[in-house]
């Protein structure tokens, strides 16, 4: 606690208003706990002798106080924490048991009568659960909740913006700062590891166990994350679950209860086996979820971006040989490293942050772990394996030989695989499945919500929309349709009945038509409208002929993005033939690249200065204020292509 320093005479003249409300506090906390606290009113209602100015005074008088504070806050707890240990001991099965001996021993009339009896009570009740128990985690938080309102203390979570960190630089040259809290803000013990896989698509504020269940409340965070890897040796939440280290483990315990108090869900990410963590029980009954596996495949680090197409084609296995492998695997793989010809070269030890550059720079793989596997098929690798006990030696050694011969892997091939990782084992897919089981808004997981904005012609033209979108494998968020009021095949009722197949998917879906500001829509729809600038979008601009995705497209579409609340936008062909994959390589690219606007050239997951086709932008660049397509790369975006035909590139 820190104050403002006073003069003298404002020390002569009596207690300012920060020290009276203190006072109080501290009175009020006396009152509630039943012990004084002695705050000094002579050194803060008289002059102070030689020894100091009333500067020193009111120092040395706030540090006393916060010392018996903190003193008072901790004896608290204590006594919170060991009347719900004396609650569970009487209502211990042992307790009830040596109860009702001795009071059949002390009354054998009629207790003695009744003893089988209670006996056989106890016997039937012995798997209850213990009320004491089930409340200690509570009587923990109300502890510290009330010393917080004894002591005048605030939550930081109500006075602190969530996730508050720099704007992207690329977007703060632009004039598109981010804004505070968009996203999904995660805390908790992560290891390093862990915090730059969650970096690209949430913020992330990594706990330290000697200041936890303070920071995690000036976080803001919306899921408390307890990574299980996070509690091995060499990190600083090591032996966590150890009862050796009950230091270490009651100050988790600790920020999971203020995780509680503050109504944050904490989740447990297991993605080590349990040989290592013999004492993770407790924990995960503790979390609100629990998450088997890793984080997944994070694209922005794994990606198949500058790959050679004459990186080697030797067959490595990368890292070290792990000693707790199968005795089938150790067999295969000292068969296929051993000696002068080995089949397969062994990388050695490396750091997870050299692993991406390995990955790239060889086009051949032997793996023994599926995610590792899935982290070099990423990179654009051929893998082979993962290696079980089952594997089939002279399969993997004619494996090994015709990969060797082969090349590396075609652009084509590497995009199908790279579909299927983004499904399902990217790193936004598994925080998607995190939100859910800890009962979050989807929309926390914002790097796959994806708006298209198109321009309709009639209900005919949105019904085919409607089927496409349908059938993508990703499938939008929210669909904006612009529409003439007068559209044909019966107006805009028309387009928007089209268009419903899209609602009762899930998708919102926008529809608004072309007149200008300040003027309402005609037939304003539940789904909300908004007007057009008359000076950007005309009459003829509804030809869908004239509205593509090229540069002059995306500017067609900016009135379009007012209306928009995903955080990325595809303009759209209304009969432009899409293939089913089509937004899904467009957002795959998007998180291999880390880019801001996504589109189609000759080169396949290539930088670029300049987007002949914008596919996929941030919709930040496409609203009022946001700069021209044709200068995005002036302005230090990034910009990624891909091809359009995954055959070609």
């Amino acid at each position: 606690m820190s104050e403002t320093p006073r003069s003298p005479a404002d020390s002569a003249a009596g207690p300012g208003p920060a020290v009276a409300a203190e006072r109080a506090g501290d009175t009020a906390l006396a009152a509630d706990t039943g012990l004084a606290i002695d705050t000094g009113p002579a050194a803060d209602t008289e002059p102070g002798p030689a020894i100091g100015s009333g500067l020193t005074e009111d120092a040395g008088i706030a540090a006393e106080r916060e010392r018996l504070s903190r003193q008072l806050r901790d004896t608290r707890v204590q006594l919170a924490m060991t009347q719900t240990r004396l609650s569970a001991l009487e209502e211990s099965a042992t307790m009830r048991f040596g109860r009702t001996i001795a009071n059949a021993a002390k009354k054998p009339w009629p207790r003695g009568a009744l003893l089988p009896r209670d006996l056989y009570k106890l016997w039937r009740d012995r798997g209850a659960p213990k009320s004491g128990a089930q409340n200690a985690a509570t009587a923990l938080a109300s502890a510290q909740l009330a010393d917080l309102k004894g002591t005048g203390g605030r939550f930081l979570a109500s006075l602190t913006a969530p996730g508050v960190l720099p704007a992207d630089p690329g977007l703060a040259l632009a004039g598109l700062g981010a804004g505070a809290g968009d996203g999904l803000v995660v805390t908790g013990a992560l290891s390093a590891l862990g915090c730059a896989t969650l970096a690209p698509d949430a913020i992330v504020h990594p706990l330290l166990p000697h200041d936890a269940d303070v920071v995690v409340e000036g976080t803001g965070a919306d899921v408390v994350l307890i990574q299980a890897s996070a509690l091995l040796p060499g990190e600083p939440w090591a032996y966590a679950t150890d009862p050796a280290a009950a230091d270490r483990g009651r100050r988790l315990a600790r920020m999971i209860v203020m995780a509680r108090a503050l109504g944050k869900p904490v989740v447990l990410v297991r993605d080590v086996p349990y040989s290592l963590m013999p004492g993770i029980g407790w924990l995960a009954a503790s979390c609100d979820a629990v998450l088997d596996g890793g984080l997944g495949v994070q694209l922005a680090r794994f990606n198949p971006l500058g790959v050679s197409p004459a990186r080697p084609t030797a067959p490595v296995y990368a890292g070290a040989r792990d000693p707790r492998e199968a005795p089938a695997v150790r067999a295969l793989l000292d068969a296929l490293t051993g000696g002068d010809a080995a089949a397969v070269q062994v990388a050695g030890a490396r750091s997870w942050r050299s692993l991406p550059a390995l990955y790239r720079d060889n086009a051949v793989f032997v793996t023994a772990s599926a995610a590792q596997g899935l982290e070099q098929a990423a990179s654009g690798a051929r893998v082979i394996g993962p290696l079980a006990s089952g594997t089939d030696a002279a399969a993997v050694r004619a494996e090994l030989e015709a990969a060797r011969a082969a090349a590396p892997l075609p652009p084509a091939e590497i995009r199908l695989r790279l579909r299927d990782i983004f499904l399902s084992d990217a790193t936004p897919a598994r925080l998607a499945a995190l939100v859910k089981g800890a009962e979050l808004p989807g929309t926390l997981v914002a790097g796959r919500q994806l708006g298209v904005l198109v321009f309709l012609t009639d209900a005919a033209q949105a019904g085919r929309l409607a089927a496409t979108l349908l059938a993508q494998r990703l499938r939008p968020a929210e669909v904006i349709a612009g529409c003439p009021a007068d559209a044909a095949g019966g107006g805009q009722a028309a387009v928007r009945d089209a268009l419903g197949p899209l609602t009762r998917h899930g998708i919102h879906v926008t529809v608004t038509d072309d007149r200008g500001p300040g003027r309402a829509p005609s037939g304003a729809d539940a789904y909300g409208s908004a007007s057009f600038d008359a000076a950007s979008v005309s009459k003829d601009s509804f030809s869908v002929a004239s509205f593509s995705a090229s540069p002059a497209g995306a500017e067609r579409a900016r009135p379009l993005a007012r209306l928009a609340s995903a955080s990325w936008l595809a303009p759209w062909a209304a009969d432009g033939g899409q293939p089913d994959d089509y937004l899904l390589d467009l957002a795959c690219a998007r998180e291999c690249a880390q880019a801001d606007a996504v589109g189609f050239g000759a080169r396949q997951y290539e930088f670029t200065r300049w987007l002949d086709q914008p596919a996929l932008v941030r919709a930040s660049l496409l609203r009022p204020g946001g700069p021209a397509a044709g200068d995005w790369g002036s302005h230090g975006l990034r910009l990624c292509t891909i091809t359009a035909d995954p055959a070609a590139g």
